[in-house]
Formats: structure tokens, sequence, C-alpha cells
């Protein structure tokens, strides 16, 4: 269960009305988004906190969409089109970095690594 909506995302890439095939790709993004999220908050090994507030799954909503979005636009070999007057980019070596920076409020264990 992604944290935000298949709707919610589907509004922030500006989609009002999706394909059948736009839907599963906007649900696979999202599934995969919080995948990363719970992986590195290690909510996939202990759960998700169940005394979260609601500025913190706000957060993680947050987090979720945008992470979701760059799944969306990503080509192969980490480029992401910036339109049709502008070439791809190549994203940066860790493209999850600035995300685990934004849920670092969220984690209450830090590993040695």
């Amino acid at each position: 269960m992604s944290y935000a909506t298949v709707d919610e995302f589907l509004a922030r890439l500006d989609i009002s009305t999706p394909s059948d095939a736009q839907l599963d790709r906007a649900d696979y993004c999202l599934d995969a988004a919080t995948a990363e999220i719970d992986s590195h908050l290690g909510w996939n090994v202990t759960g998700i906190p169940v005394d979260l507030t609601d500025d913190e799954l706000a957060l993680v909503k947050v987090v979720n969409i945008e992470r979701a979005s760059e799944h969306w636009r990503l080509l192969p070999f980490g480029a992401l089109p910036q339109g049709p007057e502008v070439p791809s980019v190549l994203t940066a070596r860790d493209s999850w970095y600035r995300h685990a920076r934004k849920l670092a409020s969220l984690e209450h264990e830090w590993g040695v690594g």
C-alpha cells in the first residue's frame, strides 16, 4: 500500500484522464517509491510506526509522490527528459539522497555503514 493514491500522483503529473496503461504504471511507480521509503526507514522489517503524526505522514506522502515522479520520467541509464527543447540530463549517482535527507527526521535508529 502506497502512502499516496494513484489519483494524487496523476494529479501531480497533470494527467486528468489516464489510460489503463498509465494507471498501471502510476501504481507501479508509487509502489516502487513506497518500497524505497520503507526500506530506507527500516519499516520493511519493523513495520510502519503507528504513532506517526499527521505532519510526518504528510512528509512521507510528499516523498512518495516525488520519488514516484522520478520513476515515471526515468529513462534507461538514469537520464531524465527535460522537454522537447532541452536534452535529457543525467541524474546523480545516488538519486535517492535528497529524499533520504527529507526523511531523516523519521529515522529513529542509525546504523553503522
